[in-house]
């Protein structure tokens, strides 16, 4: 009955967020904004519902401190790999290789990096006897925050240019026939959807951690981190037909950096230091969503690449990452 319940919450989750990406992509054709903003800002905070939902439904309903942070730091290791999926589904080579430089994905991967050291630094301390809280919530969740709203408005004055351009290009402006009641009409229902839908999905993937014995970890960080990060890779897939390369990489990484942002939300309903409170192992989803993004911000500098099954090298190098990763999860389950 809980895996019912699990693939019916998760089917869903995939179709109210297959929904909202498609309407919020129309409101940002009202707004006449840039590309790269688009993905960063928009589509990456409405593709970070679900993992919004799902780990703040495990902290206050559930007290699965362990779960809600597995996956939002597996959505942080599992984002990545969609670019290795949209290279595969790329028949031109590598599709890094056609990624032209945007400042926009250098900040968002430097910030996304930044946050998730600032909670590795959280958790080894906390395993070492160190805490430093607030009345209400840990100094790094507050450090979280500050750089989170940091990064938001450093990538605004980066893009502004950006922005600019788009709306003096009138090819690129195009007509939305769509109305803004109709918009924010489908964007509301489609929101409650998933909100109601990913409760039942973290009630599921609880039941199924302790009947299984994978644990609550393992079962964050893998399964609720898949299906949390399906709207994610809706987007990513839309983007590579449309070729709109910057929509998706910024979707990415701007989902990355919520999802790092919802660590503090986290944090505010947990009753001590969410973070020091978690098993170590979450060190080591953390590290390798940090190597992958690296390793993607490299591929897309390095032009002219070649590596297997039609796959550059960096996409090869992340699958093997990404693998190596998730069974070393396992074994420390």
């Amino acid at each position: 009955m809980y895996w019912i319940q699990f693939f019916i919450s998760a089917v869903f989750i995939v179709l109210a967020g297959i929904r909202l990406t498609e309407y919020a992509d129309k409101l940002s054709e009202q707004s006449n904004i840039g590309k790269a903003w688009i993905g960063i800002i928009l589509l990456g905070l409405v593709t970070s519902l679900p993992e919004a939902i799902v780990s703040l439904t495990s902290v206050i309903s559930l007290k699965a401190n362990n779960m809600a942070i597995g996956n939002l730091l597996g959505s942080n290791n599992f984002n990545p790999m969609l670019i290795v999926l949209m290279d595969a589904f790329y028949r031109k080579g590598s599709m890094t290789n056609d990624i032209a430089r945007n400042k926009s994905h250098d900040i968002s991967a430097s910030f996304a990096v930044i946050l998730t050291l600032v909670v590795i630094g959280e958790i080894f301390l906390g395993k070492n006897g160190f805490s430093f809280r607030a009345s209400f919530v840990s100094f790094g969740s507050i450090l979280i925050a500050v750089l989170y709203f940091a990064g938001m408005w450093y990538l605004s004055k980066a893009d502004s240019d950006q922005i600019k351009l788009y709306k003096k290009d009138p090819i690129k402006a195009q007509d939305c026939t769509v109305s803004a009641l109709e918009i924010w009409t489908n964007l509301t229902v489609s929101a409650v959807i998933v909100v109601l839908a990913a409760m039942w999905l973290a009630q599921s993937a609880d039941v199924i951690a302790d009947r299984t014995g994978l644990g609550r970890t393992f079962v964050g960080s893998i399964f609720l981190a898949v299906v949390t990060s399906l709207p994610e890779m809706v987007v990513s897939l839309s983007a590579l037909r449309l070729g709109a390369f910057d929509m998706a990489i910024g979707n990415i990484f701007g989902s990355n950096m919520t999802n790092l942002f919802v660590v503090f939300l986290c944090d505010l309903f947990y009753k001590g230091a969410i973070l020091t409170s978690v098993d170590p192992v979450h060190i080591l989803t953390a590290s390798s969503s940090i190597v992958l993004v690296l390793i993607s911000c490299v591929g897309m500098k390095i032009k002219h690449k070649r590596g297997l099954f039609g796959l550059g090298w960096d996409s090869v190098l992340m699958i093997l990452i990404f693998v190596a990763v998730n069974i070393l999860l396992y074994r420390f389950r």
